[in-house]
């Protein structure tokens, strides 16, 4: 299926994006296929109103997908890595964000403040399974809403992340036992910021990255 990729929130402004310094994939803009943005829309219409959406990863080129794999390994091990990221050198099918199916999901409070999903571990990914009884109740019901809101428009889930859903690859296609929609996106290149504002983006996210480092920021990105 020949479908475009958009950004994410193209359907409802409502749903926010995570800052440009914070995001894996930096040349484009955070961007899904048409379909997956329509349904994104229909599942923040379902939230309550005191919380919304935040997508923290889209589409992501099979290049930083294998440099996202090289730097999770480097930092994590290979067997924690495999646990995060689909390691693109063993994978039969493309990863799901290669192709614009797949989207990473946070929940925001009223006030736009990212909620901890995991608490109280700091990193999200230290408890990344859907059920935890490591995790407060309250993470724990807010993983389930998330995972009913999702999967009520469509979307299948990841069984090892509780962020990550998707539609029209390989997983979603294993899920619902029906056949792959999307392939991967290999030349992304037209989607691409310009050229200058991809290099600011780049030193922006490379300072945020060492000042977290030199401050000891505890963050998630």
């Amino acid at each position: 299926m020949d479908e475009e990729l958009v950004r994410a929130n193209k359907y409802s402004k409502d749903l926010k994006e995570l800052g440009v310094a914070k995001r894996i994939e930096t040349n484009i803009p955070m961007l899904v296929r048409e379909t997956v943005a329509k349904m994104l829309y229909l599942a923040s219409k379902k939230l309550p109103k005191n919380i919304h959406l935040q997508i923290d990863g889209g589409y992501r080129s099979p290049k930083v997908q294998e440099i996202l794999w090289i730097n999770r390994v480097k930092q994590l091990g290979v067997e924690k890595a495999k646990k995060l990221v689909s390691n693109p050198y063993e994978q039969k099918t493309p990863p799901g964000h290669t192709t614009g199916a797949a989207v990473d999901i946070s929940l925001l409070d009223s006030d736009l403040n990212e909620i901890n999903l995991s608490t109280p571990f700091e990193k999200y990914y230290d408890e990344q399974r859907l059920y935890s009884k490591k995790i407060t109740k309250e993470a724990q019901r807010l993983r389930l809403l998330l995972f009913k809101i999702m999967t009520s428009v469509g979307f299948a889930p990841h069984d090892n992340e509780y962020w990550h859903f998707s539609y029209g690859d390989d997983r979603w296609a294993r899920y619902y036992s029906k056949k792959p929609i999307y392939k991967q996106i290999t030349n992304p290149e037209k989607y691409y910021y310009p050229l200058v504002i991809r290099f600011i983006y780049k030193i922006w996210r490379r300072i945020y990255k060492i000042t977290n480092h030199l401050l000891k920021l505890k963050t998630n990105y």
